[in-house]
């Protein structure tokens, strides 16, 4: 008899359990399916149907705003040709609609593409890898990553590129710092040009091809005070005792000042702080991010407001990019920062759904 209590006991407390008691318990588990399967099924003459039939349309309309969405989202990936995490996106929203034909045919026409253009891609990587282009093979895999982040063979291919560039980035810094410390200018910016054609904007190659190009300017004006074909002695000129890390400091500078000439304040005030975390002490990148940020500062309020039509048309990466943007200018604007971390947040519980959206385990 002893034995038998516990499950009589737990027979009770099913009994007494109502069936919307029951639909809450599965929703919060995260079973919003299983839930409305049990409120739907609560006759109209039941005292509980009315609570019931406000439960349904509640959460049938957080159904409705997480297809929406997942959409957007997909919707955002497909613009910027990231079709694999395009797909992922119209799945989820047609796994919370099954009867979504137009976007179960649209993810098959997705799909299609998908498969031909990481084929043709793949191909010109690899093709490019065995011929020793590095540039090449790095565009290649930078429109794979592009396409599909999530293919395994891209790490494999990621990792082998990755090798064989260091490998010759290495080596070329290096025999442009043994130059650069001998006094070869030429031959060093020969090989640090050689290395921005491996690796655009690497921040090494630049800081010391600013130190050469500033002391190739420096040369003539000490020629001028001293005899003909006079130089600077070796200690006194522009980078002979510059650190490795103010060297990369001024490099990333240097292209902060590229990013601005072309025309993207944003990448330039990246680069600034780049060189600021690499040499806090760098004036003319500090100078240069405050110039930057003011001459920018008028758009913020446009970032902000572009930021909220985008999150009102549930279109939270396109929201987001302004957002930050708009930090970019003002690392501190209270109504951005609020309005990131709102939208990290609704993006974090997305990704939370991914792995089963549907909230079901009863039902897979």
């Amino acid at each position: 008899m002893k034995r038998l209590a516990p499950l009589l006991a737990g027979l009770v407390l099913i009994s007494c359990t109502t069936p919307l008691e029951r639909g809450e318990k599965l929703y919060r588990e995260g079973d919003r399916r299983g839930a409305l399967e049990v409120w739907r099924q609560i006759p109209p003459d039941s005292l509980q149907h009315e609570a019931a039939k406000k439960r349904i349309a509640e959460v049938e309309d957080e159904f409705h705003q997480l297809v929406v969405r997942y959409k957007q989202r997909a919707r955002y990936f497909e613009r910027k040709e990231r079709l694999a995490e395009a797909i992922l996106n119209y799945r989820l929203a047609a796994k919370l609609e099954p009867d979504d034909r137009e976007t179960m045919a649209h993810v098959q026409d997705l799909s299609r593409v998908l498969a031909a253009r990481k084929l043709a891609v793949q191909e010109a990587y690899k093709n490019a890898f065995a011929r020793g282009d590095l540039p090449e093979a790095r565009s290649q895999l930078i429109l794979l990553r592009q396409l599909d982040p999530f293919d395994p063979e891209l790490e494999t291919n990621q990792a082998e590129f990755e090798a064989a560039l260091r490998g010759e980035v290495d080596e070329r810094l290096g025999r442009g710092r043994r130059d650069f410390n001998a006094g070869r200018y030429a031959s060093a910016e020969r090989e640090f040009r050689s290395v921005l054609d491996l690796e655009p904007g690497n921040e090494s190659a630049q800081g010391y091809l600013s130190y050469i190009a500033s002391g190739r300017d420096e040369e003539p004006r000490a020629a001028g005070k001293g005899a003909p074909g006079a130089t600077i002695a070796r200690a006194d000129r522009p980078g002979a005792n510059a650190t490795e890390a103010q060297i990369r400091a001024e490099g990333f500078y240097q292209n902060a000042l590229a990013a601005e000439q072309k025309g993207d304040g944003f990448t330039a005030i990246q680069q600034d702080l780049r060189a600021l975390e690499a040499d806090s002490h760098h004036a003319a990148a500090r100078k240069h991010l405050a110039a930057v940020r003011q001459r920018l500062s008028p758009e913020v309020e446009g970032l902000i407001e572009s930021g909220r039509t985008a999150f009102r048309e549930e279109d939270l990466q396109a929201a987001l990019d302004q957002w930050r943007r708009a930090l970019l200018i003002e690392p501190e604007n209270e109504r951005a920062l609020a309005y990131v971390a709102r939208t990290e947040k609704l993006l974090e519980n997305l990704e939370q759904l991914r792995a089963e959206p549907d909230g079901s385990k009863s039902h897979r």
